[in-house]
This record gives structure tokens, C-alpha cells and sequence, in this order.
């Protein structure tokens, strides 16, 4: 039995039973038997099975003018106001992080993502999650990896863990996200399988779609209001090891 089957029999079960409480009829015997999971093996309805079998893929939105990922990816970071580095290899991230932070005039304290630490990362470079740090309100950059980058939005997708806490991703004003060119994907259904197969479930999945943003007070536009103000990709050609 795969996962769907079995949270439509627990539901199918749940529903049968409060028809039973309530004096209703109830649809039969067997269906009260789904809500023992204990029970025989269960059956999708007829019904059910044939829309599962017959519905295909979902339909998807084109990417436009695009044939390429990574151009349609480039393209949306711009809308959104992702900024873009483009390296060939993962020894460049340190100095290009430097780099930009230099030509942004940007102080204060650089936090690696444990998933990073192999990294030539600068003597004072931080790791983890640094609370006293943002207690004293010293400016923040963080640098993490990602699941993917989705090229349909220009988004970037982060999965929390021990080696990647997501306070990274909202915590600092600063945020640099290092992607490697073989995590594009076209679309967001893309990113779900990708998590699926993965095998990990993480506590939250995140869509990061540029830096922070709001225009609730008279329509201007802030940014920083909930996280980070700047968002910055380090593009990698090598694949991942």
C-alpha cells in the first residue's frame, strides 16, 4: 500500500465511523474495515483508482521565450531582485562571497551553513546558528546551499536540518545562496519530487523568492521587512559531488 491509499482509507474510515455515531447509514462493511489499518489489504474504490490511473501529469506553464533553464532562471532572479555570480567552480564560493560583500560596502559577521564548513572559509567565519550574535544586533550574512533553483519563478528552494538551519535563510539581512547549475529545475512540481526523492523529511521546505518585501504601509516598498534585504546566488557550473 503507498501513501495516498493510505490516508484516504484512514479518511475514508474516519468518515464512516461519525456516520455510524450519528444513526446515518454507512456505506459498508468493508469501508468500516478501512479504518483499522490492521485490516486486509484495501482496495481503492473504482471511482478513485480510474481518476488516479487517468489524470496524467498536471498541466505546466511554459517557460516562454526560453529554451534553456538556467536563462529563464537568470531571467527571473532579475524580476525579483536576486542578484547572480557565476563561477565554474565550488573553491571560487569564499572569495566571490568577499568579493560581494566588498562591492556592497557590507560589514559585520559572515555565517557559514554547516553544510559548507569544507569550504576555505576566513578564520572568523561563523557556523551554525549564531543567537548572541543577532541578540546584539550585529549585521548578519549567511551563506547556505539549497535543494534547487526553480527556473518557472526564479526561486530558491531550502530544506531545513541540522546542517542547514533555516534561520539562515530569514535570520541575517544578508543572505548568499550557493547553487550548483545541475539543481535547475523547469517548474515547482519539479522541486516536490526532487524532495521526495531525496528521502528526507524536513521539519519546513521553503520557496525563497527574492529578499524580503512588503508595500502595506502607503504602497512603498520595503525591503527587509520579515528577513533578509539583500539576496545574492552563487551560480556554480560544476556539478555537485
Amino acid at each position: 500500500m503507498n501513501p495516498r491509499e493510505q490516508v484516504l482509507r484512514n479518511i475514508r474510515g474516519a468518515i464512516n465511523a461519525r456516520k455510524g455515531r450519528a444513526g446515518n447509514s454507512v456505506e459498508s462493511d468493508a469501508a468500516l474495515a478501512d479504518a483499522n489499518p490492521s485490516g486486509a489489504d484495501y482496495q481503492l474504490p473504482a471511482a478513485v483508482s480510474e481518476y488516479l490511473d487517468n489524470r496524467g501529469n498536471p498541466s505546466k506553464p511554459s517557460l516562454g521565450e526560453h529554451t534553456d533553464m538556467t536563462d529563464r532562471l537568470l531571467d527571473q532572479m532579475q524580476q525579483v531582485q536576486i542578484t547572480v555570480t557565476r563561477l565554474q567552480t565550488s573553491r571560487e564560493v569564499p572569495a566571490a562571497v568577499q568579493e560581494y560583500l566588498q562591492e556592497q560596502g557590507i560589514d559585520g559577521t559572515l555565517i557559514v551553513s554547516p553544510a559548507l564548513n569544507s569550504m576555505d572559509w576566513p578564520a572568523d567565519t561563523l557556523q551554525g546558528v549564531p543567537r548572541a550574535a543577532a541578540e546584539e544586533g550585529t549585521l548578519l550574512t549567511s551563506v547556505t546551499p539549497c535543494l534547487c533553483a526553480v527556473a518557472e519563478t526564479g526561486s530558491v528552494v531550502t530544506l531545513s536540518g541540522d546542517a542547514t538551519p533555516n534561520t539562515l535563510n530569514f535570520l541575517p539581512d544578508n543572505h548568499v545562496v550557493v547553487i550548483h547549475q545541475d539543481q535547475i529545475v523547469n517548474h515547482m512540481e519539479d522541486a516536490w519530487k526532487l524532495q521526495r526523492d531525496s528521502q528526507q523529511v524536513p521539519r519546513a521546505l521553503n520557496f525563497l523568492t527574492g529578499p524580503s518585501r512588503t508595500a502595506d504601509i502607503e504602497q512603498t516598498l520595503e525591503l527587509g521587512a520579515h528577513g533578509p534585504r539583500r539576496m545574492h546566488v552563487l551560480l556554480v557550473a560544476e556539478s555537485r559531488r
